[in-house]
């Protein structure tokens, strides 16, 4: 008998590929908006500043610390003076064409459709992130994730965020698990994903690509995709 039922996953960095949608627009509209003309040197400096900052904003959204407006406008804000450009104009436009386009980008984390493919019919799959309410469910059609999962819940539409332990607890009750020990939350971001789930009392799966060494019990870690397989005990 499998030990867990229903398995929550993270949809941006762990199977949307958010790096690779993301840097694509900004280079689009890079070209478009022509910074190199208004100061900066390539694009290259302008997507590592912006990194930095939306990682930062992110980082203070899922704490609560700023809003939504904040997260989705300042990361191009502080970008653009960082070379010097003071024009809250090119930010707000900037941030409107970002927003439009990206979610309809379709490029996914390696092995998502395959392990999806496995998943799917035999476990009660839902999603739970953090991301804004109007670019998710775009991501999720525009891609062809949207047809494996039962439920989508977006802490935007719920009023809590992750690693609160109310979203999670919230998921599974909708979900229809009948106990949280039945449920596994996937997740790349230790902070939000992994310790909200261990908190609620769900077995936490970090999806680290990068690490160099596995987390200690009860923290199960997989580097690809499909090694989740090895974890569900059938």
């Amino acid at each position: 008998m499998k030990k867990h039922s229903h398995l929550f996953f993270d949809l941006d960095h762990t199977l949307w590929d958010t790096d690779r949608n993301a840097e694509e627009s900004l280079r689009e509209i890079f070209e478009e908006q022509n910074l190199v003309e208004k100061g900066i040197p390539d694009f290259e400096q302008f997507h590592s500043r912006y990194q930095n900052h939306n990682e930062r904003l992110w980082g203070l959204y899922a704490e609560n610390k700023v809003g939504k407006d904040a997260v989705r406008v300042h990361r191009f804000l502080n970008t653009l003076q960082d070379f010097e450009i003071h024009r809250p104009e090119i930010a707000h436009e900037i941030a409107d064409q970002f927003v439009q386009r990206t979610p309809y980008k379709k490029h996914l984390i390696p092995g998502a459709f395959a392990l999806l493919d496995e998943l799917h019919g035999r476990y009660h799959l839902s999603i739970i992130t953090n991301g804004f309410k109007e670019a998710q469910h775009i991501k999720l059609k525009a891609s062809g994730l949207d047809k494996y999962f039962n439920s989508v819940f977006i802490s935007e539409e719920i009023g809590v965020h992750k690693p609160d332990p109310k979203i999670f607890t919230h998921a599974v009750k909708h979900a229809g698990a009948v106990h949280i020990s039945d449920c596994m939350m996937i997740g790349d971001t230790y902070q939000t994903d992994v310790f909200g789930a261990l908190n609620a009392g769900m077995t936490a799966v970090h999806f680290a690509p990068g690490i160099e060494k596995s987390h200690d019990q009860p923290v199960i870690t997989i580097k690809r995709l499909e090694e989740l397989l090895e974890h569900l005990g059938n």
